[in-house]
C-alpha cells in the first residue's frame, strides 16, 4: 500500500515531486525515493521518512522535466534496514532506460521470472513489472505504439494488484506512463496544471502542489503522457472495478476522494450506520486518534451521545504500518495519553476504524479503564478481518488475526470483547460497509475467498493454504 507520484511537463518537476511525497507519506513509512530524468538519471532513495531521505537541498532540486517518486510500505523483502534500503523505489534499468514505481502486489512472481532472462536487483515485486516491460521495449523505437504493445503484453501476464508508473527514454521526448490492474485495486488519479500532468495515488497531492483534478484512471488502463502535454489513453482490459476496502477504512487520508467518493464522508456515514446497527448506553463517544475520528463523529451525530477527546495522540506515526510488532507496540505505548478529566466515571464508546492484531485496542481499553472509565464499549468501522491480503496490505498470516481462533474458526464479538477487556464490541456489518462506500469493493480480507475478484479465488486459496507466519507475498508466489 505504497504512495506513488509521477509528473511530466515543460518545467522542472523535482521540487513538485518532493512536496507530493509528503502528501502521500502516510501510505508508506519504510522508505522514500525519487528519480528525475533529463537525459541523466538523478535518483535519491533510502530507508526512512521523506524528511530524512531528502535532508539537503541538492537532493530536493535536481534537473529534469519528468520524474517519479515513491513512499514504501513493504509487503516484500525483509524488515532490517539494509533490506529496506535495497528495496526502496524508484527502481530502474538502462537498456533500454526504464524507471518504475509500484503500488500493489504481484503474486505470480515465479511465473513472471521465467519470462525474462534479466536478473532482479531486489526482492521487491516491482521487478516483475519492470523487467518484462523492458524486455518488450528492448531494441524498439520508444513511442506511443510500442509502449501500448509492451503494456498489453505485461498486463496479460501479471497477476495481482498494480498501479504503476514508468519513465521511458525515447531520446529527446521522454514519456511518463501508467498501468492499472483490471480491478483497480489500488488507486491512481490524474491532475494537471499549466500544461503539466501528475499521476498519483491520492487526490490530496493536487492540493499540495496546486494541480487540478482531472480523473481517476480506469482499471485495466494505460495512460501515456509526453513532455509536450499530449495524453494517450487506452483501456486494455475492462472489468468491474473493485477498489480495496481498506483504502476507505484506513489507508487513504480523509481529504482524498476515490472514484469521486469523499473518504471523509464515507467514514462519517459508517459511524452513523454503526450507531444504528449497534447502539450503546453511554455518556461519551471517544475517537481513537486519528484513525477513529470520522467514525466517532458519525456515531455521535446519529446517537446523540456527545463526542469528547478522551485520548491524545503524541506522535504522528501509524502503528499498523510499522514493520515489526515491537515497533507497533512502541508507537502505541509512546503515542497515546489518556485524559482522566474526560474519562473518569464515564461510560465510554470507543470508536476506531478496524482491528487486525488487537495491538492497539487492547492497550487503549486498559488505559481508558485505568483513567477511571466505568465501561468501555468498542465500535469498529470495518467488519472483522479474518484473512491475509495478497494484494498490497501487510497482513501476513491467518494466525495473527484476533478474529480468527487457533483452530481456524471465526470468533464472535463477545469472545473478542473479553480478550481486549471491553464491556462490549461490535463491528459494522458487511451491508453497512457496502452502503457507505456505494460501489463494488475488494473485501477478501473480511469475506475470504468470496470477497476477492472471481478470477483470483483459486490463486488466493492456494496462497492461504501455503500460509507461513513469516511469509511475504513474494515468498508465496504461485508456480
Amino acid at each position: 500500500m505504497c504512495g506513488i507520484v509521477g509528473i511530466i511537463g515543460e518545467k522542472p518537476v523535482s521540487r513538485l515531486i518532493y512536496h507530493s511525497l509528503f502528501a502521500i507519506q502516510h501510505r508508506g513509512q519504510s522508505s522514500a525515493g525519487k528519480l528525475i530524468y533529463d537525459g541523466n538519471i538523478h535518483i535519491y532513495k533510502d530507508a526512512g521518512l521523506v524528511r530524512d531521505v531528502f535532508n539537503d537541498e541538492k537532493k530536493i532540486d535536481t534537473p529534469g522535466n519528468v520524474g517519479i517518486g515513491h513512499t514504501r510500505y513493504s509487503t516484500a523483502g525483509l524488515d532490517d534496514v539494509e533490506s529496506l534500503k535495497r528495496n526502496a523505489q524508484p527502481e530502474y534499468i538502462v537498456n533500454p532506460f526504464l524507471a518504475a514505481v509500484h503500488n500493489g502486489n504481484i503474486y505470480n512472481c515465479i511465473e513472471m521470472s521465467k519470462k525474462t532472462k534479466r536478473k532482479p536487483r531486489t526482492e521487491c515485486d516491482i521487478q516483475w513489472l519492470l523487467l518484462p516491460m523492458a524486455d518488450n521495449l528492448y531494441g524498439k523505437e520508444i513511442n506511443v505504439d510500442t509502449i501500448l504493445e509492451a503494456c498489453e503484453t505485461v498486463m496479460s501476464q501479471v497477476k495481482g494488484s498494480y498501479s504503476a508508473l514508468f519513465i521511458a527514454d525515447s531520446g529527446e521526448n521522454p514519456f511518463l506512463f501508467a498501468i492499472t490492474d483490471p480491478y483497480k485495486i489500488r488507486p491512481l488519479v490524474m491532475g494537471k496544471s499549466n500544461g503539466m500532468f501528475c499521476l498519483t495515488s491520492e487526490t490530496r497531492v493536487f492540493k499540495r502542489i496546486n494541480f487540478e483534478y482531472v480523473k481517476d484512471v480506469p482499471g485495466g488502463s494505460v495512460v501515456i503522457i509526453d513532455s509536450k502535454g499530449n495524453v494517450f489513453e487506452k483501456q486494455i482490459i475492462k472489468k468491474t472495478e473493485k477498489p480495496c476496502m481498506f483504502e476507505f477504512v484506513y489507508f487513504a487520508k480523509p481529504d482524498s476522494r476515490i472514484k469521486g467518493k469523499s473518504i471523509h464522508n464515507v467514514r462519517v456515514e459508517i459511524g452513523a450506520l454503526l450507531a444504528k446497527e449497534h447502539p450503546a448506553d453511554a455518556d461519551i463517544v471517544v475517537p481513537v486518534p486519528e484513525s477513529g475520528r470520522r467514525y466517532a463523529t458519525g456515531f455521535s451525530r446519529e446517537s446523540g451521545i456527545p463526542i469528547d477527546e478522551g485520548l491524545m495522540k503524541d506522535k504522528d506515526e501509524r502503528s499498523f504500518i510499522q514493520q515489526t510488532q515491537e515497533n507497533r507496540d512502541k508507537v502505541v505505548e509512546e503515542g497515546i495519553s489518556f485524559l482522566r478529566s474526560v474519562l473518569d466515571g464515564k461510560r465510554v464508546v470507543l470508536v476506531d476504524d478496524s482491528i487486525v492484531r488487537g495491538t492497539n485496542i487492547r492497550k487503549l481499553v486498559t488505559g481508558i479503564k485505568n483513567a477511571g472509565a466505568k465501561q468501555v464499549h468498542v465500535r469498529i468501522g470495518c467488519p472483522p478481518l479474518i484473512a491475509p491480503c495478497y494484494l498490497g496490505i501487510d497482513m501476513r498470516s491467518k494466525k495473527e488475526f484476533i478474529a480468527r481462533s487457533e483452530n481456524g474458526g471465526i470468533k464472535n464479538s463477545s469472545e473478542i470483547a473479553e480478550e481486549i477487556g471491553a464491556d462490549s464490541l461490535e463491528y459494522i456489518s458487511m451491508d453497512g460497509l457496502k452502503k457507505a462506500i456505494g460501489f463494488d469493493i475488494c473485501r477478501g480480507c473480511i469475506d475470504f475467498p468470496d470477497g476477492y475478484p472471481s478470477e483470483m479465488k483459486e490463486d488466493v486459496i492456494k496462497l492461504f493454504k501455503a500460509d507461513r507466519k513469516d511469509a511475504r507475498a513474494y515468498e508465496l508466489c504461485i508456480l
